[in-house]
């Protein structure tokens, strides 16, 4: 799943990526501390946390070696990484004497494993694990919406994007995929393009059964398209996927 901190920048933590919202080619790719440091911050964002439960959580709870030290550089490495993507915000906060605050408002998938901070002492974090593919139709949908609708934020001007209600499905399958347009935009969706993105994100419809949900939004400062897939197995054995690219533009 993909998280959008204050509309500007989306974090991808299985992908251990982190890129602008709307700008796929500028992603940086981020190390597994970096990454769970920055999970920890989401799940308690506006809230203090003391470095000794920061290194608990993110380095010990892991069979990792906690350090003040590796605190240290995680905290580094993120806050490099948004000065290189040209955010002026200061997302990690110090807080004198004690800490850090994450400083940001956070759009995640609704259903998600990330609690809200509990406020009985002691109690063991938990790791944030991948969704399963029992998610249901409604919210792979809410979060290729959200992407889509927070990559329009990035532009100036606003751009009109028009989102139906309800999910149109494509008559044609690929293979043993059945296919749902999340925005009907008027030009046609060519399936061979699409079945070839899918087979290299290692979906095999010719293996298994997948429902996909594709969305795409064009807008005009870039002339091309942004592109949402995600892609559901039917048998709920393995996780949902969602994919994200920008195509050519289209006549």
């Amino acid at each position: 799943m993909f998280f959008i901190c204050n509309n500007s920048l989306l974090f991808d933590p299985e992908a251990h990526a982190i890129s602008l919202v709307g700008q796929p080619e500028s992603v940086l790719t981020l190390s597994a501390p970096a990454v769970r440091l920055l999970q920890e911050f989401i799940k308690h964002k506006g809230h203090d946390l003391s470095r000794e439960e920061l290194i608990t959580r993110v380095w010990e709870e892991f069979g990792f070696t906690p350090s003040g030290n590796n605190l240290n550089k995680a905290v580094s490495e993120l806050r490099k990484s948004f000065q290189s993507l040209g955010e002026g915000h200061e997302f990690i906060v110090t807080v004198p004497r004690y800490g850090f605050r994450f400083d940001a408002e956070v759009i995640f998938q609704p259903g998600e494993n990330i609690p809200s901070v509990d406020p009985q002492p002691s109690v063991a974090p938990q790791e944030v694990k991948p969704q399963r593919a029992s998610i249901k139709k409604w919210a792979i949908v809410a979060v290729l919406i959200v992407a889509a609708l927070g990559t329009s934020l990035y532009f100036s001007r606003q751009q009109g994007i028009y989102v139906p209600a309800k999910l149109k499905p494509v008559k044609e399958k690929i293979a043993r995929c059945s296919i749902w347009i999340i925005n009907d935009h008027g030009r046609p969706l060519v399936l061979s393009k699409l079945a070839e993105r899918l087979e290299a994100n290692n979906i095999a419809c010719g293996r298994e059964a997948y429902d996909i949900y594709y969305f795409s939004a064009r807008f005009t400062i870039s002339a091309a398209d942004e592109v949402f897939i995600g892609a559901c197995p039917v048998s709920k054995t393995s996780l949902c996927k969602t994919i994200r690219y920008k195509s050519g533009a289209q006549k």
